[in-house]
């Protein structure tokens, strides 16, 4: 008797086969591509390992090193002093010649007299022929035989005098000094700007100042001297003398001046001669200086020290309402016409 089979039973059947070659194929594929300890899959996922990302550790590396580099530059490195900073041993074996501008210098106390030769009224053409103390300015710089030589001159002769003729007498004068004094360094400081109101009011306009300065700074360049700019720095926004810095007169220089302009011829001659440059403790020095000396300002103002003058009433030329004679020891020695002997007091 024949058996019979039914659907189920085919589909049962082949279901089994299905199966029966699917294992048959994964077997085949398992023994040709081998085992995965020691095949290809090993090789290629050795290929895509991801190295340490060194560039960025080098990167840190080199900015480190580069501050580091930065932090050494900057402690052997002295930033330039601030303005009013100034070391006053530099100036001990400095040698001033000014007028009355340079004799706050010593009313002031940042000099000794025998430090500076300044008297009113003295201007590049009769700086020469003055004596103070009975002593020409040849005489005291021959004794004093500076290291340094700082010429600040000029402020008297600007309103009747030609800008052209005071330089040109200015490097006559520096001609001889370099004579009498061949190893000391010479610097020329321009002179200090005026107020608005004193330039409404004097003969002493700013424009006169500026071109006379430039003149000086061009004088420097030819006799291969320093140059010190005080002007530029005793202005203020309105590009006339400060109020920290003006004197009721608007002409001349209160304390807090003068460590300006000593700053500033320092700075000049570290920079021109290649001189050692301010100690980091200069600032205190400074401060100390001024403390010291603070009680007499109010008792020995520069303006009244130094003997403010006009001249008669024929000579447009004058500093203050308040009037003196001309000092006897400059009419007589000068020699020099009649205008120069009446000249605007400063």
């Amino acid at each position: 008797m024949s058996k019979k089979f039914s659907f189920a039973d085919i589909a049962v059947n082949a279901f089994l086969l299905l199966l029966t070659l699917a294992a048959a194929v994964l077997l085949c594929l398992y023994l040709f591509r081998g085992k995965p300890d020691g095949g290809g899959i090993a090789e290629n996922t050795e290929a895509h390992v991801i190295e340490p990302d060194t560039s960025v550790t080098e990167t840190a590396s080199a900015v480190t090193v580069t501050e580091a580099s930065v932090a050494e530059t900057t402690t052997v490195t002295a930033a330039p002093p601030a303005v009013g900073e100034y070391d006053p041993a530099f100036f001990d074996e400095a040698f001033f010649i000014g007028d009355s501008l340079s004799v706050g210098l010593i009313n002031y106390e940042f000099l000794k007299p025998e430090n500076v030769f300044a008297e009113a009224g003295i201007t590049p053409s009769s700086v020469t022929k003055t004596k103070i103390d009975d002593m020409t300015v040849y005489q005291r710089v021959t004794e004093f035989a500076p290291r340094y030589i700082c010429i600040m001159l000029g402020t008297n002769g600007l309103s009747y005098l030609k800008t052209e003729d005071m330089a040109e007498k200015l490097g006559d004068f520096i001609d001889e000094l370099k004579k009498l004094c061949p190893e000391a360094k010479i610097v020329i400081a321009s002179v200090p700007p005026v107020t608005k109101k004193h330039e409404e009011e004097k003969p002493e306009k700013m424009s006169a100042i500026v071109e006379y300065n430039e003149r000086l700074g061009k004088l420097a360049e030819d006799k291969s001297i320093a140059f010190a700019d005080a002007f530029a720095l005793l202005r203020d926004e309105t590009g006339y003398l400060g109020d920290d810095y003006a004197e009721h007169d608007g002409l001349h220089l209160k304390i807090h001046a003068y460590p300006v302009i000593l700053g500033a011829i320092e700075n000049a001659v570290t920079e021109f001669y290649g001189e050692q440059p301010v100690p980091s403790e200069t600032a205190e020095t400074t401060e100390s200086s001024l403390t010291s000396v603070s009680e007499t300002s109010s008792a020995a103002p520069v303006s009244e020290a130094s003997a403010e003058t006009t001249v008669p009433a024929s000579s447009a030329s004058s500093v203050s309402g308040e009037t003196e004679a001309v000092p006897e020891t400059v009419t007589e020695n000068s020699g020099e016409p009649l205008i120069e002997e009446t000249e605007t007091l400063s």
